[in-house]
Formats: C-alpha cells, sequence, structure tokens
C-alpha cells in the first residue's frame, strides 16, 4: 500500500508520523501543516548535483511562536522525527530550503519575520528567524538610525 506522504522520516511507521501530523495540526493549524506533492515543491528543489529525491521532505510546519517551536520539537523527540529547520530558504548557496535527507520534516520560519529590537548606540539588531536583510534594511533608513548594512 502506498503511502499519503511523498516520503516518511528514516525508521518512522506510517502509523506513527500520522500521529505525529495530527499534533502538528492542533499545534499548527491545518493551513501551517503542509504535505501534498504540490505544497512541497518550494522545499525539494536542491541546487546539488544529486536527485531531488534523496532530498524530498516527509512534510513541512510553518511556525510563528517560540512556543510552537518547542511544541513541535517535543513531538519531533516523541516520534524520533529528524528536522530541518529553515528560514526564508532563498540562499542557494548553502542548500536552498530541502532538508539534507529525504523524510525529514521542514520547520520553516519564514513567517517568524518581526525585528524585535534595533539599538543604534550598541549597534545590534534582535530579529526571528524569518526576518531579511532587506526587512532590516528598510527597518534601519526608515527610522534614520544612521546605521549601515555590511
Amino acid at each position: 500500500m502506498a503511502s499519503k506522504y511523498i516520503a516518511l522520516p528514516k525508521g518512522v511507521s506510517e502509523k506513527d508520523f500520522e500521529a505525529a501530523v495530527s499534533h502538528f495540526r492542533g499545534i499548527l493549524g491545518d493551513d501551517a501543516v503542509l504535505t501534498s506533492a504540490e505544497q512541497l515543491i518550494p522545499y525539494t528543489k536542491t541546487m546539488m548535483p544529486v536527485p531531488d529525491a534523496e532530498h524530498t521532505p516527509s512534510i513541512a510546519l510553518l511556525a510563528t511562536t517560540v512556543e510552537q517551536i518547542q511544541k513541535i520539537v517535543a513531538v519531533c523527540n516523541q516520534y524520533k522525527i529528524p528536522v530541518w529547520t529553515i528560514s526564508t530558504g532563498k540562499n542557494s548557496g548553502y542548500g536552498s530550503a530541502a532538508p539534507a535527507e529525504r523524510g525529514q520534516i521542514v520547520l520553516d520560519l519564514k513567517r517568524m519575520n518581526r525585528i524585535l529590537e534595533v539599538d543604534k548606540d550598541l549597534a545590534f539588531a534582535l530579529v526571528e528567524p524569518g526576518v531579511t536583510y532587506q526587512q532590516l534594511y528598510d527597518y534601519i533608513k526608515e527610522h534614520k538610525l544612521g546605521l549601515w548594512l555590511s
């Protein structure tokens, strides 16, 4: 019988994985748990000279809070599911958004994109993992902080 997932994590039965996915839906809601092949296309393409199928994720999860991440990691620990974390997943030089191994879940943090603090005097920024270079640049410019990004 074929799996309803395009890949399963190594060593995890479909029954256990289905239970974990149910937990993920409870944590994030249905819209933030991506399971279909179509939804997973952005997480499958690699920039390496190997077949993309070697890096196909089982699912992708779109977290928005630290508390969600903590709950997701707890579920992954319970079911021994490997996690591949990305923020924007657009840095081709570091392998794009595809996981290192087939079947890993992708924990996508791009929705965590708030700039929490920028200190002009100490020249530092505290940002969530999904903040882009452009967002930070625009924030500094908009607030006339007199800082520049290198």
